[in-house]
This record gives structure tokens, C-alpha cells and sequence, in this order.
């Protein structure tokens, strides 16, 4: 079924898959019975992923990045012993489960196949599948109701930046930072819902990163195991912090360096990398506990997303001037325009009731409402795996000692209506930001 969903993408993403899974299990067999190098293995899919991401003439396949990084995380931990023997059945259940195949997370081997194998004996719960449709529902609002309005707005800003004001400037960079946020972190929930229905729990890739206090907390919280992996296969094998000061400082550049390469083909991306890594190692002297802000944190990591999704540096630096740019504040005002790429259909239509539409500044409702309403999410609100802990604790009261169901009933209805207006609205969705990586 995994492959089949994979294939609606398009002959180039499941021809690629095929070819990345087929060398990957010669060089799997290869390195568990006879004992072959491992470089070979390796160096091919390092290979296979710079073709699609720095081949200009072809469009690059969805997800290859994950699954490849996989599949060398596999080869190494082969080559290791860290798994027992290769067995292809597993293998490419690993490989093709469903939750993780197109954004990760970049699971552990020896986790996701224990508990598959598990599962063949375990009595699926039903606590399991409400609990696991809690956080589906909760994911599915993040992506379809909040990123993707907040995607319109950042496509607008991104594409007309030369007459965008100050006030459209920041609007355009936050929307894409909190786009960036709930679309990813939707996807995570939504992959986390269906494993938890399964009766399984995977491991957790995105834990408020926005309530980070420094740059190094946010990566520990920020696509959680991409940080594992390059810590355990590049940042470690460079020596780590075991060699002095500055040859940390160095390997630390270098790991970011990488992951900006990763992220995407462009100028753009190794900039992004490098912002980090250079605050990083700023930290690093400074020292975590002394340099804790929030708000700086989300200032920085916001003006390195600008790198990040302009398609130039030139348009990210344009973009970031206009910010800091005395002329550009003249007027203070906002582009109705960018205004109404926030203007739902569902919002307004309850708005169309009230006195609102007749005033002057009724364009700009719904943004501020979204925009608002966003950063509220972010800055102050659970995470939806504290929400559907929450309701697990309430529904555990009410289960075991007869405590009152008029809440969960509550509950259920709400987001039944909410499951409801996803499903309606999912005709204009785009796809997942980071299927592109």
C-alpha cells in the first residue's frame, strides 16, 4: 500500500525509489554475508542523491532525501553489527512504513521492526485508536486549515518583493516561518496518529521548536532525528568535541554546512546552514545558559527561513532591507492584497453576519486573525501530543473510575466538526513542504 501511495507521485519518484532500495539491498546482503566494505554502499547512495538534487534538467523525485539517509543510516548499522543480520522482509518494511515514508521520521531500524514484529501478536486497543485519531485530527487542522493560509500569504510575499512595505515584509517572513512550523509539526502528528492507532509509538521529530531559548535547544527540538543522525554519522566520525575547541567549532560549521546542502540545491540553503552554524558556535562561547531568549531565538531562526524560501540571496536580502529600510515604513501601511491571500472562505462567511464587512478595514480581519491566532499556537498553546495526553488522562478518569463523560463527549464532538472541515477543505491543499526535501 506504502508503494502504491508512493507511485501517485509520478513514474520518476517510485522509478527512484525502486533503484534506491534495490542497491541498497545488493550492497545489504553483500556487507552481512560476505563481509564487503562499506564505502561502496554508501558513496552510491551519497551518488544517487546528488544526481536529482543538483541536476537541474530533472525534476527531483519526492522524499528521496529521507529515504536515502535512511538506507546509509541501515548500511552503517549493518556494517556495525549494531543489526543482527540483514532480512529483507523487515528491511523493507523499515523502509516502506507508511507513517514515515515520505517525511521521516528518520526512525531507528531496531525500534520501528521490533515493534512491527510485535504487533502481529498484540490486540489493537481501542484507546489506542481514539488517542491516535485525536492527534491525526489535530495534525490534519495544523496543515490544512492554518499552514496552508498562511502559504498563501508567504507565495504572495515571495513573488512580489520588490513592492512590498516594511509591515508586508515582516507579515510575509512570519508567515512563512509559522507555514513552515505548522506544516511540518501537522505531518509529524498526523504520522504519530496513525502509528499510535496501530497500537505503536513513533519517535518524536518536533517538540515546539519556537519555545526554544537558544539556537542549540531549537535544534533539539526541530526535526529531532535529522539532529541525531548528523550528529552520530558526521559530527561524531569528524571527532566531535574531542579534539579542541576549534576543531569543534569547525566540525559544528560543517555539519550545518551539510544540512543546508541536504535541505535543498542553492546558494540559499548553504546560507541558511551556515546562520545556524555559525550562531551555534556563538552560543557555544557564550555558553547555552548564559544566551537564553525566545524571542531573539524566533527572530534569527525567522530571518534564516527568508534564505531558506527565496529562490535568490539577492531576493532574501531584498526582503530582510525592506524590514530595516527607513523608506519602506513610510505610510505604515499594509498591502490589501496580501491581506486578502488570508481571507478564508469559511472565516468570512461567519464574518458576512456581523457589522465587519462594512468598514475599511475589514480586508484585514482574517490576516490578523490567522496571524494572531498562529503565534497564540506557537508561543503559548500544548503541542498536540500535551493535548491528546491530556484528553488520555481525562479518558483513563473516566474509563477506570466512572468519572463524568459530558467533557469527552464535548471533546469528541468538537473534533469530529473539526475532522469535518478539514475533509472539506482539503481541495485546495498543497503537498507537504518538506516531500520536496
Amino acid at each position: 500500500m506504502s508503494v502504491l501511495f508512493f507511485a501517485g507521485y509520478g513514474a520518476l519518484s517510485i522509478g527512484a525509489l525502486f533503484v534506491s532500495i534495490i542497491w541498497n539491498v545488493l550492497w545489504g546482503y553483500l556487507i552481512d554475508k560476505k563481509g564487503v566494505s562499506l564505502i561502496p554502499g554508501v558513496l552510491g547512495n551519497v551518488l544517487f542523491l546528488c544526481f536529482f538534487k543538483y541536476n537541474g534538467s530533472i525534476v527531483m523525485p519526492v522524499a528521496v532525501s529521507f529515504y536515502t539517509f535512511q538506507q546509509i543510516a541501515f548500511l552503517v548499522m549493518l556494517k556495525k553489527k549494531e543489526v543482527e543480520s540483514f532480512r529483507l522482509s523487515e528491511y523493507l518494511s523499515y523502509i516502506l512504513f507508511f507513517p514515515k515514508i515520505m517525511q521521516g521520521p528518520l526512525a531507528d531500524y531496531k525500534k520501528i521492526t521490533g515493534e512491527l514484529n510485535s504487533l502481529i501478536k498484540k490486540k489493537v486497543a481501542s484507546r489506542d485508536i481514539l488517542m491516535g485519531m485525536v492527534l491525526f485530527i489535530l495534525g490534519l487542522a495544523k496543515k490544512v486549515l492554518i499552514s496552508d493560509a498562511l502559504g498563501l500569504g508567504a507565495d504572495y510575499g515571495y513573488s512580489n518583493i520588490q513592492i512590498l512595505t516594511a509591515i508586508d515584509a515582516i507579515i510575509v517572513a512570519l508567515s512563512y516561518s509559522l507555514q513552515l512550523y505548522f506544516d511540518f509539526s501537522g505531518y509529524c502528528d498526523m504520522a504519530e496518529g496513525i502509528c499510535r492507532m496501530c497500537g505503536m509509538d513513533l519517535e518524536i521529530n518536533f517538540s515546539s521548536p519556537y519555545k526554544a531559548r537558544n539556537i542549540a535547544e531549537f535544534w533539539d527540538r526541530w526535526h529531532i532525528t535529522l539532529t541525531r543522525f548528523f550528529t552520530k554519522y558526521v559530527y561524531i566520525p569528524l571527532g566531535g568535541s574531542r579534539q579542541g575547541t576549534m576543531r569543534t567549532y569547525l566540525n559544528i560549521l560543517i555539519v550545518f554546512f551539510l544540512s543546508g546542502i541536504w535541505h535543498g540545491a542553492g546558494f540559499t540553503f548553504i546560507i541558511w546552514g551556515l546562520m545556524h552554524g555559525v550562531m551555534m558556535v556563538i552560543t557555544r562561547v557564550v555558553k547555552p545558559d548564559k544566551f537564553k531568549s525566545r524571542f531573539f531565538t524566533f527572530i534569527y531562526v525567522s530571518a534564516a527561513w527568508v534564505f531558506f524560501r527565496a529562490r535568490t540571496a539577492a531576493d532574501a536580502i531584498t526582503l530582510l532591507g525592506k524590514i530595516v529600510e527607513p523608506a519602506a515604513w513610510s505610510g505604515l501601511r499594509i498591502s490589501i492584497k496580501l491581506a486578502e491571500c488570508f481571507q478564508l472562505d469559511e472565516l468570512w462567511y461567519v464574518l458576512k453576519v456581523t457589522p465587519i464587512p462594512g468598514y475599511s478595514w475589514s480586508g484585514y480581519v482574517c490576516m490578523w486573525f490567522i496571524v494572531i491566532l498562529s503565534c497564540l499556537l506557537v508561543f503559548t498553546g500544548k503541542n498536540a501530543k500535551e493535548l491528546a495526553a491530556g484528553f488520555e488522562k481525562r479518558y483513563e478518569l473516566v474509563t477506570e473510575q466512572g468519572g463524568s463523560r459530558a467533557f469527552l463527549v464535548v471533546c469528541m464532538v468538537l473534533l469530529a466538526a473539526l475532522f469535518v472541515w478539514c475533509t472539506l477543505s482539503l481541495g485546495r491543499v498543497s503537498t507537504f513542504l518538506y516531500v520536496n526535501f
